[in-house]
């Protein structure tokens, strides 16, 4: 039955079941200790239903498989393996939702969801259904931003309701927040700031100067540009061709422009201005001196944040790019070449919880649909642009490289970057775990060129998608040298495990909020100041269906569902004693990196947890 915001409600008899389930299972002493340890703020963990038993320590089996190189076995065992991946092949056949991202056309049995994780999903899904007849028994009217909070009846209201018309929380979530991907330097942009934003020196010195609370400031734009302390997050894509607003919803491309203060000793970022639009002759220009039309403003840039957050780098970047990926792994690779195992692990669940999302998410009248501002054709069209930009410039979005390509890893001038600091002792404990587990089956570069499995593995990825490839068309021809395969394989493991982690399982606290991430906006911008005032601003805002279609799919998507740890495959997947050994190496070195963010976040602004190795996922279903 459908409720009164169109979503369905549970029956009396699957609600009791759900209840039972919630009874019957109860936290695993890892899951608790790892929460207790996780003092950033409350989510939605207490809600997960998971069995109190511990997964194996990967202990070597008493007769291990050992992977093997193709070239160091005899002709009857390549046979074999050639026999094993036709039989893949036929299981794992081909389709393509979007033009840049293969597909498996049919799901198969062994990449379906397992029981812990269903139960863990039936029960958010049951606490977002009981949270919203909560709400529906005495529903209150949005007259301000504030009142957004009574949605909250049994899911726990964000902290970021607190805090989230502070400038200087609007300007953290650039670092700390769900999208840490579009805080880009003014010195790495390829286009000359001023031709783009209508901003003068004037504008710039009299908000700084405000911001500071003195008179006078000596900093002008032009100097602050040469010291690298200007920042932009620009919503270009959202203007790409191909890309319309829904009727009576309105999708805005602002650009956002940011000063690390130095003279704070902190270099914390200062927001300066929100221009609405791409084109400054055409697009209002405003200012934390503006009031209610800076709060409309900053709405519009979390509006486009969003946008570019779920559809670019969520959906597109991390899910949808990381299936061909998988799909080339099981469809090239035997199961028992090593890089087949190293990297299994690291796509359980990929096309299943992908298959979810056709079904709820992109599908018409699924949650984007509901929830965002453009179309969905739109809305696809901007998760095939992001898939295809990390195709295009796969080796750019390894953490170092996108780091460095935003000139943003200069520590000098952004002295606290969470995601650039947490994320980069995570990449360098994984870059050395490859490192240790390539030494192991690959001695010589020698060994790499003779692997033919391994080369036509690459040769199906780098294939074009209309030639029957999986079009990751940048990847090099052929990989002679195991620093190339090294770098490959630890940006594919970070990036299923602990970058989705870093977007996806903060999402809660920033995103089910509706006046600090909206969806949509509902009124046309404004061209002209004073229009707006603090008794309109709820009408740029969502209502009670889109509202609660986001609060209830950020609820089910922003949470970690799958209990094990980062790494706890154990003999799941590793039987060879050696690599074992490697793993352990890793578990530790994480166990370290645990303690060294965990204090980081006793002195910090705001605790991030978004690469707590004890909250990051094995893959993208979480």
């Amino acid at each position: 039955m459908r409720s009164r915001s169109g979503c369905f409600a549970a029956s009396p008899k699957r609600q009791q079941r759900q209840q039972q389930l919630i009874e019957q299972y109860v936290f695993s002493r890892r899951t608790m200790l790892a929460l207790l340890g996780f003092i950033c703020a409350p989510g939605l963990e207490h809600f997960l239903v998971v069995g109190d038993t511990q997964p194996p320590e990967p202990t070597p089996p008493a007769n291990p498989q050992i992977p093997t190189l193709p070239q160091k076995n005899s002709l009857a065992d390549q046979k074999e393996r050639q026999q094993q991946l036709e039989i893949a092949r036929s299981q794992y056949q081909l389709t393509s939702r979007l033009p840049n991202s293969v597909r498996v056309e049919t799901l198969p049995v062994q990449e379906a969801f397992d029981e812990g994780y269903s139960k863990n999903r039936a029960s958010i899904t049951q606490k977002s259904i009981e949270n919203q007849q909560a709400f529906l028994q005495d529903p209150k009217p949005f007259l301000a931003l504030e009142d957004y909070t009574n949605v909250f009846k049994v899911l726990p209201v964000p902290e970021i309701a607190k805090t989230f018309r502070k400038d200087a929380i609007f300007a953290l979530q650039r670092l700390w927040g769900p999208n840490p991907m579009e805080l880009t330097n003014v010195l790495a942009l390829n286009y000359n700031l001023q031709e783009k934003l209508g901003i003068t020196n004037e504008i710039f010195q009299t908000v700084l100067a405000a911001a500071r609370g003195t008179a006078y400031v000596s900093e002008t734009l032009e100097s602050a540009t040469k010291n690298g302390g200007l920042f932009v997050t620009d919503y270009a894509i959202l203007a790409s061709d191909g890309i319309t607003s829904k009727t009576n919803r309105y999708l805005i491309a602002p650009i956002a422009l940011y000063y690390a203060d130095r003279d704070r000793g902190d270099w914390r970022l200062i927001p300066i201005a929100i221009q609405l639009g791409q084109i400054p002759q055409e697009s209002l220009l405003c200012t934390p001196l503006d009031g209610a039309d800076w709060t409309l403003a900053k709405l519009i840039a979390q509006m486009a944040d969003f946008s570019v957050h779920e559809l670019v780098r969520h959906l597109g970047q991390t899910h949808l790019a990381l299936e061909p990926i998988a799909l080339a792994t099981v469809r090239e690779l035997p199961a028992l070449h090593p890089v087949n195992v190293l990297l299994k692990p690291h796509f359980e669940f990929t096309m299943a919880i992908n298959a979810f999302g056709d079904r709820v998410l992109i599908n018409p009248g699924g949650y984007v649909d509901v929830i965002l501002g453009g179309t969905l054709e739109s809305s696809l069209n901007l998760v095939n642009l992001g898939v295809s930009e990390v195709f295009n410039n796969f080796s750019n979005f390894a953490l170092p490289n996108n780091l460095q390509k935003r000139g943003v890893s200069d520590r000098s001038i952004l002295k606290d970057f969470p995601y650039r600091d947490d994320g980069l002792l995570i990449w360098d404990a994984l870059f050395e775990y490859v490192n240790r587990y390539m030494g192991i089956y690959y001695r010589s570069n020698k060994d790499i060129r003779e692997d033919f499995e391994l080369q036509n593995w690459l040769k199906a990825l780098r294939t074009p998608v209309s030639d029957g490839g999986f079009g990751v068309t940048s990847l090099p021809q052929n990989l002679t040298h195991r620093d190339q395969l090294i770098n490959l394989l630890t940006q594919i493991i970070f990036t299923a495990g602990p970058q989705h982690s870093a977007i996806a399982w903060t999402q809660y606290q920033y995103m089910s909020f509706i006046p600090n991430m909206p969806g949509a906006i509902y009124q046309p911008v404004p061209t002209t100041k004073g229009i707006v005032n603090e008794n309109n601003l709820t009408s740029f805002l969502p209502g009670v269906e889109p509202t609660f279609a986001q609060v209830n799919v950020i609820s089910g998507i922003g949470v970690k569902l799958d209990v094990k740890a980062f790494t706890d495959f154990g003999v799941n997947s590793f039987q060879d004693p050696r690599a074992i050994a490697v793993l352990k190496g890793l578990q530790n070195r994480l166990d370290v990196v645990e303690k060294q963010i965990s204090q980081r976040n006793k002195h910090r602004e705001e605790c991030y947890p978004g690469f707590l190795p004890s909250r990051i996922a094995n893959s993208t279903s979480g």
